[in-house]
């Protein structure tokens, strides 16, 4: 897809108060959060390009190449919040939500946790917006705090935001959710949700978040059961009338870590390293970037 930048002007750095051009590169690369300059941030996305391309990664999050962007899903992040406020009603009673009762899961409640949530340093995380300290499972779902750990004794900071977290009050577990919204006309079924290559993506995010919650320090265990809930708009109805209807489905996984540490520190490698790492064969965007650079010199 062809992406243009937003017209408007530069605010930072050398290109302050000029007009804006598309320049592929970060005005300012920065890899700290919170003011402290020595820990280097990477995020459950970077860990994704990661394992997709390393060179991409390598590009994007280290030399602060700007890859065109695609379309924003909208209206993912529109069910995404609707289903966090539907489940907050329920986290505020402590009671179960009608899809878990349904499948037998009522024991099961969303997590409730008032405490001030704390970075990664020890100080409370505060909204920019309030200026009033974050609760922990605010923090969690906020995208720029998400849960946070620091990668054995190293300088790097692993952090991802989380959808929701669940206690089974039975077992005194907590359970890892995500939500996930799509467009089938086929029935959501447990059988076949994981068939495709990009599901597996989606199991390494839920892998990635069991780890750092097992860094948190919780009293409670964290179970390696794990739950997607899908919505799925089937387009069924004879008409649009204004709305679209959605099926609810819970599918379920075993989440795991064991893998986990040598791909990260392999991914902290690359960062570390000079050299640029080799590109992914089945990488697009480096296959559109040899093509062109055969024929057009900008």
């Amino acid at each position: 897809m062809i992406d243009l930048e937003k017209p408007g002007v530069h605010k930072r750095g050398k290109r302050k108060g000029q007009q804006k051009v598309a320049l592929g590169i970060k005005d300012e690369i920065t890899f700290s959060k919170y003011g402290n300059t020595d820990d280097i941030w990477l995020s459950r996305s970077a860990f994704d390009e990661f394992k997709k391309c390393k060179r991409c990664f390598y590009l994007i999050r280290k030399k602060g190449f700007v890859a065109p962007g695609t379309p924003q899903f909208t209206m993912n992040s529109t069910t995404d919040k609707l289903l966090k406020k539907e489940f907050d009603l329920c986290r505020k009673d402590q009671k179960s939500h009608q899809i878990l009762i349904e499948n037998k899961l009522d024991n099961i409640i969303p997590y409730k946790n008032e405490e001030t949530a704390i970075n990664i340093y020890g100080d409370p995380i505060v909204s920019s917006n309030s200026k009033k300290p974050y609760e922990k499972m605010e923090a969690w779902r906020s995208n720029y705090h998400g849960l946070q750990a620091r990668f054995k004794k190293t300088n790097f900071i692993l952090y991802g935001s989380v959808d929701d977290i669940w206690l089974d009050t039975k077992n005194n577990y907590l359970i890892l959710v995500d939500y996930k919204s799509q467009a089938n006309e086929k029935e959501v079924s447990q059988e076949t949700y994981w068939d495709g290559d990009f599901k597996t993506g989606y199991q390494t995010q839920l892998d990635f978040y069991f780890y750092l919650l097992k860094q948190q320090n919780f009293k409670e265990t964290i179970s390696n059961d794990a739950y997607l809930l899908v919505v799925n708009a089937r387009g069924l109805e004879d008409k649009f009338d204004n709305k679209l209807l959605f099926q609810s489905k819970l599918i379920h996984t075993k989440v795991k870590d064991d893998y986990l540490e040598n791909e990260i520190q392999e991914m902290i490698d690359v960062f570390n390293s000079y050299n640029i790492p080799e590109s992914n064969k089945l990488c697009k965007n480096c296959a559109y970037a040899r093509q062109r650079s055969i024929i057009d010199k900008l």
